[in-house]
């Protein structure tokens, strides 16, 4: 295919602003991710307060979940995704400064839950009633950080001549050749899935059916989007067993979806 069809290479670089006489870094992702988990909360927020759910009790389970979701995001990707780092790190604790981890989104997900079952075993409330909420509000979030993901090219792809490849992706050995972004196709993935959620939104819907339509939705396409991503070799994630850590959660999110939805659609028809 033709170069000028494909997506010109770009990546966005940290740029360093003056605060308080003080200078700043500022990273494209880093910057996108808490912009995307601030783009959840008020979507959350507006949706709490549509649904007559108690504002103060939403915030409390907000504070829960992400005391859990960030740390456990760090460890999800340090531990599946950068097993040689962390050994590293056990073998030499002092280079802790000199070691940096990337943040997974599944783990964020992950993190979440923990915390809301913590929040659970602390106040005695409803996860699905609350936290559906969150489940609503996270596809809205989650696109603006894989955004963040597409503008530094985090989440390389196969060599491919795909109208929405990137040409001469700038990863593995030269020369480089265009390739699939994942973090693209997440994003687009997930612009959808928010629009859905908007027209599903527009019914009155039982609680913890948006955690069960996000994972009977969005657990399916990451799986197979997964098999466009980059062998590990060429800066792609490492496979167990011929699949990402992320088809595994996949597997594990649709399942639950499917099973939280049917439960749901079965009480529904109790008299």
């Amino acid at each position: 295919m033709n170069a000028t069809l494909l997506i010109p290479w770009f990546r966005f670089e940290p740029v360093a602003v003056e605060v308080a006489q003080h200078e700043l870094v500022v990273y494209p992702f880093q910057a996108a991710m808490l912009f995307g988990v601030i783009v959840a909360l008020i979507m959350a927020f507006l949706f709490a307060q549509e649904n007559r759910r108690p504002l103060k009790i939403t915030a409390d389970f907000a504070l829960h979940a992400l005391v859990f979701a960030f740390p456990i995001s760090l460890l999800f990707n340090g531990i599946f995704y950068q097993p040689e780092t962390v050994r590293r790190l056990f073998d030499n604790p002092g280079a802790i400064s000199d070691i940096s981890f990337g943040w997974s989104s599944y783990g964020g997900v992950l993190g979440g839950i923990v915390g809301a079952f913590f929040w659970k075993w602390r106040r005695g409330g409803s996860i699905l009633e609350i936290g559906d909420s969150f489940a609503f509000g996270g596809p809205f979030g989650w696109f603006v950080g894989r955004l963040g993901c597409f503008a530094v090219h985090d989440h390389p792809g196969r060599v491919s001549d795909f109208v929405l490849a990137v040409a001469d992706y700038q990863v593995g050995p030269q020369p480089w050749a265009p390739r699939h972004d994942l973090g693209l196709y997440d994003a687009i993935v997930l612009l959808c899935l928010s629009f859905v959620f908007l027209f599903a939104a527009r019914k009155r819907r039982p609680p913890g059916f948006y955690f069960g339509l996000l994972g009977l939705l969005y657990a399916p396409a990451r799986f197979l989007l997964d098999f466009l991503r980059a062998p590990y070799a060429e800066g792609g994630d490492l496979r167990y067993a011929g699949l990402t850590p992320s088809q595994y959660v996949s597997i594990g999110f649709f399942i639950a979806g499917v099973v939280l939805l049917r439960r749901l659609r079965t009480t529904a028809r109790e008299p």
